[in-house]
């Protein structure tokens, strides 16, 4: 039984050496040398742990598997524990550098063979010509003699997510490694200035709002974007440390995705098509925006969870209402949604990576910058397409109102020469009441009074003969009186109708009321004439009329005429003459025709 106890000891003694090299970091020549499997973690929950109690073995150090290189948001210190030995025969200088740049404050104490105890601090927290290498990530120089072995212990504290994955490179290789990420660092920042700059002035140009929420929203991320990458507090608020600098990043990215919510809705326009999606949107502004308040006066920790729920809260909703856009065919929103779905891809490879389940390539190392990047390239793109869009939208609504202004000039046009057509009718009407006799249609006593002015001037210009015909007819009042005042009517338009037909086209034939009639006729050639068209005038008149009962009735007529050349007579004169031979004919004989001398 013993012995059993005896061997039982020794395998686990054996396991426990055979652990111990394994967790044993063996340098060479080789290149870079990631530090995840040659970690042991110590968890110092309230951060009060010295370098000397660690190093006594006060608190027992564990064993680190990757994961547990991911500790999340918490407020504990960790302590790591690396055994670094050289197998190489030459100097080995070595740079250990964080892959995870937002870390606040790292202490490294190394301890050599002799004993000696080496002590290098860095940290964004810490300003930079108080870091051992001035650079974005907390990076220690290293240097290693042939089969010299040391361990490293290095106290990590930060108000971030406490990732800790860790590099040993060659110096030379660091800083090539360094150097481009460097560039790619200034391409992506350079593009975020120009893309925001361009947007910006376009603003200015043409007072869209789109344009400057998107300029606001990338001026945003890219401030937050350089805090999380280290380049901020390295190159841009290197004096800023503390409170204020740590709250750079929770706020400038919880402000990204409050000024995102607003372009989105700006963008979609989904006011008229989506009141519900644009109401929702509205209320997801007002409260993002608290949100962004609440990150100043909340601990930095606390503000960077509702930076990360913010994060995913924000990219789920805004591509949901990128699908409704689509559906609804929004002008460029297939744009908007491939755009998010991009950023999503690239943070999902960035937080996939972070977790160790996919290797750290420059895609996975890289991946929100490169999701953002492409993204904000697209969404500019879609804020150009959107523009043209709503460009040619409005073009072509200026072209149909144009088209339509055209139509309704035409119409009015159509409707102006109709309405004029129609009051030139009018008018001619009214003339024609004016100076027509309803009964006979015939001229009354104020056109006739008209057309003896022009005859008169006429007669004068050319020096001619007028003459002016009165009739009276004889036995009118005994026929209207027997048969009644409609067959009176029949017989008076009987009578003008009589009177048109012997009377020149030339002449003026009107009715001066009741039943005495005016023929006006002009270049008359002789007096004999004249008297000749009266005698045919009153055997026109005297020939027998029937009437609507049947009746047949025959009536005479007094015809008094005056002549005279125009300038010699005015035209009331020649009536007044006129009708002072028609009276004539009435005293003493009637159905008569006398001449005025």
């Amino acid at each position: 039984m013993a012995s059993r106890c005896f061997a039982f000891v020794g395998l686990l003694l054996a396991a426990a050496s055979g652990w111990s090299a394994e967790r044993l970091l063996v340098l060479d020549e080789r290149g870079a040398q990631p530090l995840d499997g040659f970690v042991s973690l110590l968890r110092d929950p309230d951060g009060e742990l010295t370098f000397e109690q660690v190093r006594s073995g006060i608190e027992p150090f564990g064993p680190a598997v990757p994961s547990d290189l991911h500790q999340g948001y918490t407020p504990d210190v960790f302590w790591m524990r690396i055994e670094v030995e050289s197998h190489s025969s030459q100097r080995l200088d070595r740079m250990l550098e964080f892959t995870y740049a937002y870390l606040d404050d790292i202490s490294l104490y190394r301890v050599n063979t002799n004993g000696t105890v080496e002590r290098m601090r860095s940290g964004r927290t810490l300003a930079p010509a108080d870091r051992v290498v001035a650079h974005r990530k907390p990076v220690f120089p290293l240097s290693f003699e042939p089969g010299e072995r040391a361990t490293l212990y290095l106290r990590v504290t930060t108000h971030a997510s406490m990732t800790l994955n860790a590099r040993l490179a060659p110096t030379f290789e660091f800083y090539e490694d360094s150097d481009q990420e460097y560039v790619w660092l200034a391409l992506y920042f350079g593009m975020l200035v120009a893309l925001g700059a361009y947007n910006f002035l376009l603003f200015l140009g043409t007072r869209q709002r789109s344009f400057l929420l998107y300029s606001l929203f990338v001026f945003s991320f890219g401030i937050a974007a350089s805090s999380m990458n280290g380049l901020g507090p390295l190159l841009l608020w290197p004096g800023l440390v503390g409170e204020w600098g740590n709250r750079i990043l929770p706020t400038g990215y919880t402000l990204a995705a409050t000024l995102s919510v607003m372009f989105a809705r700006s963008f979609l326009n989904m006011r008229r098509i989506a009141p519900r999606w644009d109401r929702a949107l509205l209320v997801m502004a007002i409260c993002w925006w608290c949100a962004t308040l609440v990150t100043l006066l909340v601990p930095v920790q606390d503000a960077l969870k509702i930076m990360s729920a913010m994060g995913v809260l924000t990219t789920a909703f805004l591509i949901t209402s990128g699908v409704v856009g689509v559906r609804l065919r929004v002008p460029a929103a297939r744009i908007y949604l491939l755009a998010w779905l991009l950023l999503l891809v690239g943070t999902a490879l960035l937080s996939v990576r972070n977790l160790g389940w996919i290797p750290s390539n420059f895609f996975t190392v890289y991946g929100l910058q490169i999701g953002s990047a492409i993204e904000m390239i697209l969404l500019s793109f879609g804020l150009a397409a959107r523009f043209n869009e709503l460009k040619r939208q409005k073009e072509e609504a200026q072209r149909q109102l144009v088209l339509s202004l055209q139509r309704q000039e035409r119409e009015l046009e159509r409707r102006v020469v109709q309405r004029t057509s129609e009051l030139e009718v009018a008018k001619a009407e009214l003339e024609r009441r004016v100076v027509k006799d309803p009964l006979t249609g015939l001229y009354n006593r104020y056109g006739l009074m008209i057309h003896l002015e022009k005859f008169t001037q006429r007669a004068q210009r050319r020096n001619e003969l007028l003459a002016v015909i009165l009739i009276d007819l004889d036995g009118f009042k005994p026929v209207n009186d027997q048969y009644g005042h409609e067959a009176g009517d029949v017989l008076l338009q009987t009578i003008a109708r009589r009177l048109q037909q012997e009377a020149r086209d030339s002449d003026c034939v009107a009715r001066m009321g009741g039943d005495e009639f005016v023929v006006v006729t002009e270049n008359v050639i002789s007096k004999a004439s004249v008297l000749e068209i009266g005698q045919r005038l009153r055997e026109a008149i005297t020939q027998p009329v029937t009437l609507p009962s049947g009746e047949s009735v025959r009536i005479g007529a007094s015809v008094g005429i005056c002549t005279g050349r125009g300038g010699e007579q005015k035209g009331s004169d020649l009536i007044r003459g006129a009708d002072e031979a028609m009276y004539r004919v009435k005293r003493e004989r009637k159905n008569d025709v006398c001449l005025l001398a």
